[in-house]
């Protein structure tokens, strides 16, 4: 358990911040298509 913690923190600082920024588009990215879906359904 030590071991995966230790490489966790060991990962490259712009590795994280990419993966993270990478999320963080992913779930914006989601929430405006669930918007969308939910104004076309909507107006029907």
């Amino acid at each position: 358990m030590e071991n995966i913690e230790n490489n966790f923190f060991t990962m490259e600082p712009t590795q994280t911040i990419n993966l993270i920024a990478l999320s963080l588009i992913v779930v914006m990215h989601a929430g405006v298509l669930a918007l969308r879906l939910g104004i076309s359904l909507g107006r029907n």
